[in-house]
């Protein structure tokens, strides 16, 4: 592969026909020099796209028209397809003109159009209906790249390899000065490309085994060592450390990542965590079993002594491990109780003698 430039389709490498159709093996050779893809169009953001495509924000692939699709299927292209995104109008601070790579998600857009994410439309300093020169190109596979987060807000995530490895699926390429933004848990992280390899400008991160490093965020501190009374008394343990090197923004990110995964492993169910009771012991000592009843007894009576008649918080129902509950004694509120007259009605029940109405026979 080459990088892009004007020169990019004069190599010998494999390539496809038709739409998506797959390459042609590695080593196979063309008889003439590839035809390249090269167009002007009016650039637009995806907020201004007619279907609900906000989360292509969040991604590295633009929408193009239908009959780029046309055109390009009748040329010997490289897949993945692949463009340079350059605003000939603009320059960066070193002269050159400002670019972009990216890849292709719909051939859906307007004749004419073609629709950006944001982050696309600001490094590339456009506004809507700017002209935009897309050129198909050729990069090479990625094997490193190096981000720079805009926020200390980023450290706050707790597992930042599996962010960024489904963040990084709705990109094609990489390019050195990029600003991506990405999105997890409803906050935007904007996140600057320092470096790529193998490629010093722009890299495809399409099916590649990609590292990724990081630099110290905008803002981000290094902690420094804290001394205290205590320092002088382990002096030694200090020098042996003396020459170990200071915290890094890796580390910090390995620490959340080894704290998060402690805390959960600590919420998982533990089973067998009670203490076992003997149902028989010695003769010398009391039974196990009498001892801890003796004991469920004691706390239960002690529980009930806090508790005053008049106080009507609820007190949690606190037994040990093993216990059943059946319910406290029937108490009858004050005023139930049964009178005299309640009392003689109750014996006058059932005092009457039974009848038969056939005698029964004497054998």
């Amino acid at each position: 592969y080459a990088e892009d430039s004007d020169d990019d389709f004069a190599m010998d490498i494999g390539g496809g026909f038709g739409g998506f159709m797959p390459p042609r093996p590695l080593h196979a050779r063309y008889t003439g020099r590839q035809r390249q893809f090269t167009k002007f169009y009016s650039a637009y953001p995806i907020a201004a796209y007619q279907g609900n495509k906000m989360d292509a924000n969040y991604g590295g692939k633009i929408f193009m028209p239908p009959s780029a699709l046309d055109e390009i299927s009748q040329l010997e292209v490289v897949y993945p397809l692949l463009f340079k995104l350059q605003n000939d109008e603009e320059e960066s601070t070193s002269g050159t003109k400002l670019r972009t790579h990216c890849g292709v998600l719909e051939f859906t857009a307007e004749e004419g159009r073609v629709y950006l994410p944001q982050w696309m439309m600001d490094t590339l300093r456009l506004s809507p209906g700017s002209a935009v020169e897309v050129i198909n190109v050729a990069l090479l596979h990625g094997s490193l790249v190096k981000l720079q987060p805009q926020s200390v807000d980023f450290l706050d995530i707790s597992d930042h390899r599996a962010v960024l490895e489904n963040a990084l699926r709705r990109f094609s390429a990489l390019t050195v000065g990029d600003m991506i933004t990405i999105e997890y848990n409803n906050h935007e992280y904007k996140l600057n490309v320092l470096e790529t390899q193998p490629s010093p400008s722009a890299i495809n991160i399409v099916e590649t085994d990609l590292s990724v490093d990081f630099a110290p965020p905008i803002g981000y501190v290094e902690p420094t060592a804290q001394s205290g009374p205590g320092s002088q008394a382990s002096n030694s343990s200090s020098m042996a450390n003396i020459n170990q090197p200071t915290s890094s923004m890796a580390k910090d990110i390995r620490q959340k990542e080894d704290a998060a995964k402690g805390e959960a492993a600590s919420l998982r169910f533990q089973a067998f965590r009670g203490a076992g009771v003997r149902l028989s012991s010695g003769a010398d000592k009391p039974s196990s079993v009498r001892s801890y009843a003796s004991s469920t007894a004691d706390n239960n009576e002690k529980q009930s002594q806090d508790i005053s008649p008049d106080d009507e918080t609820p007190v949690p129902l606190d037994l040990p491990i093993g216990t059943l509950f059946f319910g406290y004694k029937l108490i009858p509120p004050p005023g139930s109780e049964p009178t005299d007259a309640n009392d003689a009605n109750e014996e006058d029940k059932f005092q009457g003698e039974g009848r038969v109405l056939r005698q029964r026979r004497k054998r």
